[in-house]
């Protein structure tokens, strides 16, 4: 019997339950997804990218961006990520039994994937990467990078031409940065990076909690910049206010930023500050308000 717009339907293994005619309370439809994860759009499985640093039998260090990687067990504690066995990091690997996987912040997704179009000393030089030495391995951390997990191999398991590799965690750092705060805070200093699918990622910036009124509680600062028509329209200025956004991003200030979907030629960007006078310090530096445009900050709460 319907009421209130709601049909009462028996579901097999369910027992009856209250489903709508229309919208989001109807069951999804199925439909089915190839065997090939290339093929998968979206991805269902993302990827950390980590940068994997390892040194050949004569000290030589390498990096390899990386995505398949996982926490095979708490025991060791040993971690597992995806390799091919005619990669550099692979052939090191066996040879020294050491490596260090590197957890990167967002700011430097394009300089990793700009890894793979150079080789061996170049891919190093051109990264920009600095090269520091580890606690307990070989291979060095890299610098930039937020946190450092440094392994010894552990074992290897093989698939043809595709193998695991398993490391055992003797050594673990992190930036000072990312530990303060709450994790919402936390996690916007640490901010790290998925692989999705070819040249797309995504990225965590906060920490949510279930059984919560609010799943976060985070405190930011949204920026108005008010350009008069102007300067709105020139575009040297906007090339410079968008360089100013990036620095900020750059540097892990940034949550988001972008026009408004109307005529209005307005926008506005949200940051990460210490208080209101930091974040106004801030907004004191984007070349729209040195330039005279009028701004507005307010502190805004998140909380979904």
């Amino acid at each position: 019997m319907a009421r209130s717009g709601v049909v009462e339907r028996k579901r097999a293994g369910r027992g009856p339950g209250p489903e709508k005619e229309e919208g989001w309370l109807m069951p999804p439809k199925k439909v089915a997804l190839g065997l090939d994860k290339k093929t998968w759009h979206p991805s269902v499985l993302p990827g950390q990218i980590v940068v994997v640093s390892t040194v050949n039998d004569e000290g030589e260090p390498n990096l390899a961006p990386k995505s398949w990687i996982m926490m095979a067990a708490f025991t060791g504690p040993i971690i597992a990520f995806g390799c091919n066995t005619e990669h550099t990091t692979y052939r090191n690997i066996i040879m020294t039994g050491e490596l260090v996987i590197n957890i990167p912040p967002e700011a430097l997704v394009e300089r990793i994937y700009s890894l793979i179009r150079y080789y061996a000393e170049e891919r190093i030089q051109h990264s920009g990467f600095t090269l520091s030495p580890a606690q307990k391995v070989k291979p060095p951390i890299v610098q930039e990078c937020r946190a450092h997990l440094e392994c010894q191999l552990d074992s290897v398991k093989e698939y043809g031409s595709e193998v695991v590799i398993f490391g055992r965690i003797v050594a673990a750092s992190i930036d000072l940065s990312c530990l303060a705060g709450e994790p919402p805070e936390q996690y916007f200093s640490l901010r790290p990076i998925f692989f999705l699918e070819e040249r797309t990622y995504g990225s965590i910036d906060t920490a949510k909690q279930v059984d919560r009124e609010w799943p976060v509680e985070q405190r930011l600062f949204v920026v108005e910049p008010r350009a008069p028509p102007e300067l709105a329209k020139e575009r040297a200025l906007i090339r410079d206010h968008v360089a100013f956004l990036r620095n900020l991003w750059a540097h892990g200030r940034l949550l988001m930023a972008g026009p408004f979907g109307d005529d209005s030629g307005g926008g506005m960007y949200i940051i990460h500050a210490a208080s209101n006078m930091d974040a106004e310090e801030v907004v004191r530096q984007d070349p729209l308000v040195q330039a005279g445009a009028g701004y507005i900050v307010k502190t805004w709460i998140r909380t979904f």
